[in-house]
């Protein structure tokens, strides 16, 4: 025994080669040990890993396993066990006998992507180890080794041969595939993709193709049906089996990990195979089509041609179709006619004798619609059939629906949706004057002479008061949506007192809110002395005031009532401010309104949108009366596609008309000296008896409106839904008022948080949506001997409250309703501001945040929105995002209101 040699002199050396790491034992001269019958081995983790080598020499260990007669090497991607031994010895060593130490911290695996300089095709990729260490090496699906030093991971690394194709260049159009793969195979990856913020997304919409692959000498059709979700297909997906995707949004500049949802591929191809069946049910076929296992159809001739000419044209509209030039073979094409012919030029229409050029044939507008409405396709004299996109016809039908076979009348309105249809060609005199009016309002100078006012306008308010001039000369209303705090109020006094200076006779109605009179009045004498101001307004108005000044401000109430008086005054020039106010097409005031005879016309409104599209509707038709052309016709075409089916090419037509004519800047963009604002979403536990009570009302409701909506239908159900949807906000947010035994955990935070700012010396305002949770969080801010003014709509004086807030350093508190703080203040002497309960318009919220973060702050502003968790309010956050795309794609960041919940949505917001 005493011969025998000290176990210390046995090294475990770590090697490595393209299969990974692995383990060999070695003497003090890197001699291998073959035998370990000479060495008294004492530790009991150093005896493991000797019987686990020995077991691989022998083969006992990977018995079964391949080949037997190669050089089998101990790896540590086959032996976990052995890992746990090798942490406990000293002995363990490199291939130069240095130790071999271990890092169990929280080790992570970043790859990080950024743009190459000079390449405009190409990332560069590169994986770090701990945010720094690029130069190390995968040896086990858990293991990480650097210079000395094993990197022990929790999570395993699904191919470790992966990980050396990580280090490279990768083509820029193939960045979501390498993401998603990574992604797939190292668990718990960091990216660092040119510093996106990364989101977790349940599901993403995805885009369904249809890609005609060939057609065979059999004339049978090869269609592939697949999703594409950005540039990844569900075929890759498939093969890969991806459990989540990554797609890029580089218009918000994040990276979405999306989770796969298999059902969502098959939903394309069940919609192909309906339509397949319907017409082999025509045919009286009893198998026109096979489809295979990588959802590739193989379709009979004549089942594919009826598919083509009824179906595939329509489908375009929601699908990518690819590879049509090879229906060249069924004498199928797709064709782009060209409309030909001569057009004269009026005010505000083209007129004149046009046809559709189909190859080399000519038919009438009105003949083609009817022959297409009959057959959905045309056929030609060389027997093609041409298939025109659906999209293209519906253009034709709108825009042509007055016209007869003889001649046809544009408006002067559809000209950007048919732009790319007529050629200059078309005109008369070559040139088009109305085209040469839409050209223009993309090269508007801001270099041009200003009129003489006490204000120095900024970049933004130049081209502001630009843009509406150009407008107005050319006999067009505008709407200046610009965001709160942006000066709209001074761009509009600007143009009036540039109209007034050319003709001292001119007339101009400002229409406002009554709130907003006296800040007129205040503006003008302000900016502009020399124009005559006069109130028309209160129980002692006189009609002389429209003699007797040229600027006259009025309200929305006093020109419903007088408007019979009103309607025989020939003015210059109306203007209306929030003008919000006439969304509703129904109401009086809006009637009213519309009988005003005027030459010009403007709307200033940070929220032209409040709820749906018809007030879209109803602010244009004030604007630019025929633009939108009837109400019976905007439904068909805009509003009830666009809410209803969410129809992204309506929404675009949609956008091409009103965008020459509404201007909106948000302060991000045009304000970089403004201090910065920061938004903050505080959650708020219920405590049990508020729980119990809301779950109670909670479900009660949920029966009920969905015994309402099955009986009677959505649209009849709102009442009960309003209903619902009401009580269950004043049980989050004011909870008292329903019974008197409860009270809120967010009225202690709210009023908790604002004690903390005053005494930090921070004035504060708190917004609410409902008087008794003003009332409630007065009262507290009374016992708690806090000085506050508090406003609602029904507040008479609030210039003096406003007056009282800004100068006098006393008041620390300034509590009001979200609606009424929403409009004409200027409250900058404050700079934390708290939303009490959430609305379903996040920008009714934008605006009285907005009423602090304007021109004239200098503090940082500080926005709380306070939230009541598992609440409806908490749900109306997630509402909030996905409604206000809507708004968002025409003009701006609108969000919307109860008018756009669908079934889902009262699912989502009712249910537990």
């Amino acid at each position: 025994m005493n011969n025998l040699k000290n176990q210390n002199e046995i090294y475990f050396m770590l090697s490595s080669d393209e299969k990974g790491g692995y383990i060999k034992a070695v003497n003090n001269q890197k001699e291998k040990i073959e035998d370990f019958t000479e060495y008294d081995i004492q530790n009991e983790h150093i005896q493991t890993i000797v019987d686990l080598l020995q077991d691989v020499e022998k083969d006992d260990f990977f018995s079964g396993w391949g080949d037997t007669t190669s050089v089998k090497e101990f790896y540590l991607e086959d032996a976990g066990q052995v890992i746990y031994n090798l942490k406990n010895i000293d002995n363990f060593v490199d291939e130069n006998f240095n130790k071999i130490v271990w890092s169990f911290e929280e080790n992570t695996l970043t790859l990080k992507i950024r743009e190459i300089e000079n390449d405009v095709l190409n990332y560069r990729s590169q994986l770090l180890l701990n945010k720094k260490y690029f130069d190390f090496q995968v040896i086990s699906e858990n293991l990480i080794y650097r210079k000395g030093v094993i990197y022990s991971f929790d999570n395993f690394i699904d191919d470790i041969h992966f990980i050396k194709e990580l280090n490279t260049e990768i083509p820029k159009d193939n960045i979501e595939a390498y993401l998603s793969l990574a992604n797939h195979y190292i668990k718990d990856l960091e990216i660092d993709y040119l510093d996106y913020e990364i989101e977790e997304k349940y599901e993403i919409e995805g885009v369904p193709q249809l890609s005609i692959e060939k057609i065979s000498k059999d004339n049978s059709l090869f269609l592939k049906v697949e999703t594409f979700f950005s540039n990844i297909s569900d075929t890759f997906i498939r093969e890969n089996e991806l459990e989540k995707f990554i797609v890029v949004n580089n218009l918000e500049k994040k990276l979405f990990i999306c989770d796969v949802n298999y059902k969502v591929f098959e939903m394309a191809v069940d919609e192909i195979v309906k339509l397949l069946i319907k017409h082999q049910r025509n045919f009286s076929i009893r198998s026109g089509y096979y489809l295979d296992e990588n959802n590739l159809l193989i379709i009979q001739e004549e089942i594919a041609k009826e598919f083509i000419t009824k179906d595939l044209f329509q489908l375009a509209t929601k699908y990518r179709i690819v590879g049509s030039d090879k229906l060249k073979k069924y004498n199928i094409r797709f064709i782009k006619p060209k409309l030909v012919g001569r057009l004269t030029t009026s005010i505000d229409f083209l007129e004149g004798n046009l046809e559709v050029e189909i190859g080399d044939e000519k038919f009438s507008i009105i003949d083609l619609l009817a022959k297409l409405k009959k057959d959905s396709y045309i056929v030609l004299g060389d027997g093609t059939n041409a298939i025109i996109n659906k999209k293209y016809i519906e253009k034709l039908e709108r825009v042509f629906e007055n016209s007869n076979s003889e001649s046809v009348k544009i408006s002067f309105f559809d000209l950007p949706i048919i732009e790319e249809l007529i050629n200059e060609k078309i005109f008369e005199d070559g040139e088009n004057p109305q085209r040469n009016f839409f050209e223009g309002i993309n090269n508007i100078s801001i270099d041009k002479n200003l009129p003489k006012i006490n204000a120095t306008l900024r970049e933004y308010q130049k081209y502001g008061y630009h843009w509406i001039s150009y407008l107005l000369e050319n006999n067009l209303g505008a709407c200046l949506a610009d965001d709160m705090g942006l000066g709209k109020t001074l761009q509009a006094i600007a143009v009036i007192t540039n109209l007034h200076k050319k003709k001292l006779s001119k007339k101009t109605l400002i229409v406002m809110p009554k709130s907003l009179i006296f800040n007129w009045e205040s503006e003008i004498h302000k900016f502009s002395p020399s124009l005559k101001v006069g109130i028309y307004y209160g129980t002692n108005r006189e009609m002389a005031t429209f003699k007797d000044y040229e600027v006259i401000l009025t309200t929305y109430g006093t020109i419903r009532n007088d408007i019979e008086e009103l309607k025989d005054i020939k003015l210059d020039f109306v203007i209306l401010d929030e003008s919000q106010n006439i969304k509703n097409i129904y109401s009086q005031a809006n009637k009213a309104i519309m009988l005003l005879n005027t030459r010009y016309r403007l709307a200033l409104s940070g929220t032209p949108i409040e709820n749906n599209l018809l007030e879209l509707y109803s602010l244009f038709r004030f604007l630019n009366p025929t633009m939108l052309g009837t109400i019976e016709n905007f439904n068909r075409y805009y509003m009830l596609p666009i809410q209803k089916d969410n129809d992204k090419n309506a929404m675009e037509e949609l956008k091409k008309r009103i965008y020459p004519f509404i201007l909106r800047r948000v302060k991000k963009e045009v304000l970089k000296d403004l201090p910065e604002k920061i938004e903050k979403t505080l959650f708020i536990e219920m405590n049990k008896e508020q729980k119990k009570y809301y779950e109670e009302r909670r479900a009660y409701y949920y029966n009920l409106v969905h015994l309402n909506i099955k009986t009677n239908g959505i649209n009849k159900s709102q009442f009960s839904i309003l209903q619902a949807l009401n009580e269950l906000r004043q049980i989050a947010s004011c909870p008292e008022n329903k019974n008197p035994l409860l009270y809120s955990n967010k009225k202690i935070a709210v009023i908790e948080n604002a004690i903390e700012a005053v005494k930090n010396n921070h004035k504060v305002l708190i917004f609410a949506n409902y008087l008794s949770s003003i009332d409630s969080i007065c009262r507290e801010l009374d016992e708690r001997g806090i000085k506050y003014l508090s406003m609602t709509g029904d507040t008479k004086d609030r210039h003096s409250l406003v007056d009282k807030f800004q100068n006098d350093s006393s008041y620390k508190v300034f509590v009001m309703t979200l609606k009424t703080g929403g409009v004409g203040l200027n409250l900058t002497a404050a700079d934390t501001i708290f939303i009490y309960d959430p609305w379903w318009n996040k920008t009714v919220e934008n605006q009285a945040i907005d009423r602090a973060y304007r021109l004239g702050q200098d503090n940082t502003v500080f926005a709380y929105k306070m939230i009541l968790k598992d609440t409806i309010e908490e749900k109306i956050l997630t509402l909030q995002k996905a409604k206000s795309l809507l708004i968002e794609n025409l003009i701006s960041d609108e969000g919307a209101n109860f008018k756009f919940l669908s079934e889902d949505d009262i699912e989502f917001i009712l249910g537990s």
